[in-house]
């Protein structure tokens, strides 16, 4: 889901201490009770496993209120005396039938739960079912909402967006990341004029005096946070889209002023391309879908992706969705960023292989996405904080989370990569259920024949990214490469990756790598021609940022003649050396993304208190000479 719109395109060593080991922080198998109430259903909800949900509801666009029932059909994993659901506390139970007899009684103790006790104990493997009539005003504003009413220009619309908390106040369900229902029926009665979207295959339109009932169905197995409504003065459009020999039904339920065609251009190319990388079209026997909603992004129902806008970028996130996050779900919270990341980062892939995007703005689009995970200098990828909305649905999870495959990517080789993915899609144990972060791992050490963990350590596990200070020097044919690196996050001590450089001279223009096994270490290069400059990171291979990459006389200089202290500094940082007078005419501080963060005329000394906590680099103009040096800004 995009939870905001990102517009990228309308746009000698040292010894290393002990490597960071995430999982004595946080065990990725396992959950606190704490963390499980967060970020599943009750516990008491494991105790089943739903087969069959049957809900069928009565709405008004032009009120924020729903009224109908949920049948909910399960087999007992242990033996039950009552069943828990996941129940918004606004929500008001009317009636419960189970096994022909009505009750009027249900525990809805205030933690978002209702409860129901049976008459009789249900023994281990048994097949039951409990329905639960209900009513009520769904929580939530039109902003991050479980369940929203807003005016458009034709008419009220009503629509649902339930990522990921918010499935559970709209319609009592098990709405946890361990059980898919096995097909979902969802039925909605409103007034003539109106429209119903929803996910799977519309079985049929009744009409009821003056409503309508729209009949939808799902076979394929699906999460409760990807069923959706969308209902409203709607124009519907049907289309087909093609893929080798299969012709996938395309349904677009727009409003005023929106075309079928904005719905659909460009949509059967990334289908092609995501077919061709990952597979046929996971839900190919009923359809995909557009519904057009309120709201400044898009989220990928199952089978029918809401949409705040038709740009080619969103069309695409929510596409690859259909693959990561619906075929395969995120088996907890905290492993989002198998949703997240990979569809921001196939939504980049459709610029690099020119699809429907223009390839020229590929490089764009890696430079925006890593600058943006850049501004995460102690975050991780992996959420170990999944409490609320913001800290799950963030650019940690999306760009930092997208750059970070890329790093990846580099380091195994496409081959390798790509095949991993792709098996990692096709795992049948995995396909249409849940995944961790290790399953993923599993089918990438897989094709690339060499063990990952201390990469997902570092970089998905664990915080910040590397930051490179680069100097080099040469004589005659022998060229000297001193690489150092600064974690952005001391709980990392070192980010083991393959740092590409490219070398530049009279006749050289070549990209040299060099695999950095401490912080520090020096490479050697004979016979080596004239270089006059040395590019770091050359096409953003990789995702770090660049301190310095300097020739070391001028480094030395630098260094001999521009003296910064205290240094780390929390306020005041001041400079001295040969340069200091009057020939100093300005001192500009740039952040480790290369970004101008502070300016100020020649002075005795920098107020650097307004900086924000990491690494700075200094500049002072001197004449026309730029003298150069790094500090560290503390609390």
């Amino acid at each position: 889901m995009i939870r905001y719109l990102l517009l990228f395109l309308s746009f000698t060593s040292l010894t290393l201490s002990a490597q960071y080991v995430p999982t004595k922080l946080f065990d990725v198998e396992k959950q606190s009770a704490t963390a499980r109430m967060n970020n599943k259903s009750a516990p008491q909800t494991a105790d089943y496993d739903v087969h069959y949900y049957e809900i069928d509801l009565i709405l008004n666009p032009a009120v924020r209120f729903v009224k109908g029932s949920v049948n909910v059909h399960f087999q007992a994993e242990t033996a039950m005396d009552s069943i828990v659901l996941d129940f918004g506390n606004q929500l008001v139970v009317d009636s419960i039938i189970y096994q022909q007899n009505t009750f009027l009684t249900a525990n809805t103790n205030g933690f978002n739960t209702l409860s129901f006790v049976f008459p009789n104990s249900i023994s281990q493997f048994t097949d039951d079912s409990v329905q639960i009539f209900y009513r009520g005003t769904p929580a939530g504003n039109p902003v991050g909402t479980p369940f929203a009413r807003v005016n458009v220009p034709n008419g009220n619309l009503i629509w649902t967006l339930s990522e990921p908390y918010g499935a559970r106040d709209w319609w009592p369900c098990k709405s946890d990341l361990t059980d898919k229902a096995d097909s979902i029926s969802v039925h909605v009665t409103v007034p003539q004029g109106n429209k119903v979207a929803s996910i799977g295959l519309l079985q049929g339109i009744d009409s009821i005096g003056t409503s309508v009932k729209y009949r939808w169905k799902t076979t394929y197995p699906t999460v409760a946070y990807l069923v959706a409504i969308g209902a409203g003065k709607y124009d519907y459009y049907q289309d087909y889209l093609r893929v080798k020999n299969d012709s996938i039904l395309m349904d677009h339920y727009l409003l005023q002023n929106q075309t079928q065609a904005q719905s659909l251009v460009g949509l059967q190319d990334f289908m092609v391309m995501f077919d061709s990388l990952f597979g046929e079209y996971p839900f190919k026997n009923e359809k995909y879908g557009h519904a057009s909603f309120t709201f400044g992004g898009g989220m990928e129902h199952q089978t029918m992706s809401f949409m705040g806008n038709y740009g080619g970028g969103l069309k695409a996130h929510e596409l690859a969705h259909q693959w990561f996050g619906n075929k395969i779900t995120c088996g907890s919270w905290s492993d989002l960023w198998l949703n997240e990341a990979f569809a921001t980062y196939i939504t980049g892939l459709t610029y690099e292989f020119g699809v429907v995007h223009n390839t020229n703005f590929w490089p764009v689009w890696l430079d925006q996405t890593k600058r943006s995970g850049l501004s995460f200098p102690n975050g991780s990828v992996y959420r170990y904080d999944t409490s609320s909305v913001n800290s799950l649905f963030n650019n940690q999870v999306y760009n930092k989370g997208a750059i970070t495959l890329h790093t990846l990517r580099w380091k195994m080789g496409d081959s390798a990569f790509f095949a991993g993915v792709r098996n990692y899609i096709d795992d049948t144990t995995l396909a249409y259920s849940f995944a961790r972060t290790p399953d993923l791992q599993r089918h990438l050490e897989t094709s690339y024949g060499q063990s990952l963990t201390e990469f997902f350590n570092d970089w998905v596990y664990g915080p910040g990214f590397p930051q490179m200070y680069t100097t080099w020097s040469q004589n005659g044919g022998n060229f000297t490469l001193s690489v150092q690196q600064i974690p952005s996050d001391t709980n990392v001590s070192f980010f083991e990756i393959p740092v590409p450089y490219r070398f530049i001279g009279n006749n050289l223009d070549t990209v040299i790598v060099v695999d950095p096994s401490t912080n520090f270490q020096t490479f050697s290069f004979t016979n080596m021609p004239i270089v006059n400059s040395v590019e770091f990171n050359p096409n953003d291979r990789i995702f770090a940022a660049e301190l310095l990459t300097v020739e070391l006389d001028e480094a030395k200089q630098a260094q001999n003649e521009l003296t910064l202290f205290p240094n780390p500094t929390s306020d005041i940082l001041y400079f001295e050396g040969p340069l200091v007078g009057e020939s100093t005419k300005s001192i500009r501080i740039f952040n480790i993304q290369g970004k101008l963060v502070q300016e100020q005329q020649a002075q005795q000394f920098i107020d650097v208190s307004a900086l924000s906590n990491g690494f700075y680099v200094v500049e002072i103009m001197s004449g026309d000479q730029p003298y150069r040096a790094k500090f560290q800004k503390v609390n």
